[in-house]
């Protein structure tokens, strides 16, 4: 229910002790890993006297986004802002008001669109400290390359630039000393929506695998159906689960059934219990290519659930997998490599060697460790209300 201009469905009062206010403005319509992360980090916060409240978006006349709901179940402070679309020209005045509102002392964008609207903000003589975090990029049409280029430019103007991997550093390396890696945190997520069921898919005496993913080109995921084509004329045949959606779906449904393996690929869709899956299957495979990853979700994910995972090493992945025999560490691009990567995780991704790999593995990137670099970063950003707070450049990497 939206009143006016702005609905909170959970906003807190300004208190009488001083904390520390964030404005984290992020568009998502699903449940997405860079939403559950940001959600997790509002919770963490509390008992380091930081508000941080969630500032996101409805599109008028569709139904109402699903990551709403998650936020109101896991008691995180949100405000939610009506959407006309991209030709609605009082979006940003609208968001400086719910701004005024809610008073916060620092402003944090997550997304293209999130960027261009601080920036048009700030053009306009908002004066709040920006901190503008870039998770990776998609190509999936010439209009997102196009957004993809504003972004890149009007992401150099905030305060503060955070990427999520030594790859995107070297990317944003002329932004300086104002660029900061803070890598993703592993942390149990809560169950949300029905439990998958998966044994519909499974073939007698046949692994399934699964990617959990966007359909779009940067993903790779024509690799991976590729890859199983090749396994089935090796006399290794495998199923494949693909959670997730994108306007890629209907040419990778094409590829499957041009390699005569469409009944061995399975499209779910968009899948809330992202968990359950993790348990349904033999392998977790990320075959995204180089250049557009940050630290995916789903890798970390999948490894807290104890999921053998293959990946290629993009983005931050050869960091969680740095610890030999907690994944399958493969070339992007290479679908022989792929190949072999998902041979070796079916093979030995189970046995306890392996499990014990993988809980080291996530354990170097808490979500206490997160927390740790964001408040370093605040502090940097406000030292006249975090003096307590180690200051200096929060990287956050690996030990």
């Amino acid at each position: 229910m939206m009143a006016h201009e702005t609905s909170s469905a959970i906003l807190p009062s300004k208190p009488a002790s001083p904390r520390l206010r964030v404005a984290a403005v992020m568009d998502t319509w699903i449940v997405s890993g860079p939403g559950r992360q940001l959600a997790a980090l509002a919770q963490a916060l509390k008992s380091h006297d930081v508000d941080l409240c969630i500032f996101m978006f409805q599109r008028t006349g569709r139904d109402p986004s699903p990551f709403i709901g998650y936020l109101e179940r896991a008691g995180v402070s949100h405000v939610v802002i009506p959407d006309g679309g991209p030709l609605d020209m009082s979006l940003p005045g609208r968001l400086g008001r719910a701004f005024g509102a809610f008073q916060p002392d620092i402003v944090q964008t997550h997304g293209y669109r999130m960027t261009t609207l601080l920036f048009l903000l700030r053009r306009s003589g908002l004066r709040l400290p920006w901190i503008a975090f870039f998770h990776g990029a998609t190509d999936e049409n010439w209009k997102m390359r196009l957004y993809n280029r504003l972004d890149g430019t009007l992401l150099r103007r905030a305060d503060r630039l955070v990427v999520l991997s030594e790859e995107n550093r070297r990317v944003f390396a002329d932004v300086g000393g104002r660029l900061r890696l803070i890598h993703n945190a592993s942390f149990p997520i809560p169950p949300d929506g029905e439990p998958v069921r998966l044994d519909r898919l499974r073939r007698a005496d046949e692994p399934l695998i699964a990617a959990v993913s966007r359909l779009s080109p940067e993903k790779g995921l024509d690799l991976l159906i590729e890859a199983v084509a090749r396994l089935r004329t090796r006399g290794k045949p495998v199923s494949l689960a693909i959670a997730g959606d994108g306007q890629e779906r209907t040419a990778l449904e094409r590829q499957a059934a041009a390699l005569d393996i469409g009944d061995r690929v399975h499209f779910l869709g968009t899948v809330l219990n992202v968990t359950s899956l993790y348990s349904e299957v033999d392998a977790v495979v990320l075959p995204s290519r180089p250049g557009r990853e940050g630290l995916p979700n789903v890798l970390l994910e999948a490894m807290r659930a104890d999921a053998p995972v293959v990946a290629t090493a993009a983005g931050s992945v050869p960091e969680v997998l740095a610890i030999p025999g907690s994944g399958e560490l493969v070339q992007p691009g290479d679908v022989d490599a792929l190949v072999e990567g998902i041979e070796a995780a079916l093979a030995h991704g189970r046995s306890p060697t392996a499990a014990a790999a993988r809980a080291a593995a996530i354990g170097r990137f808490s979500l206490e460790r997160r927390v740790a670099a964001h408040l370093s970063l605040y502090a940097e950003m406000r030292p006249d209300m975090l003096a307590w707070a180690p200051v200096g450049p929060p990287v956050m990497t690996a030990p």
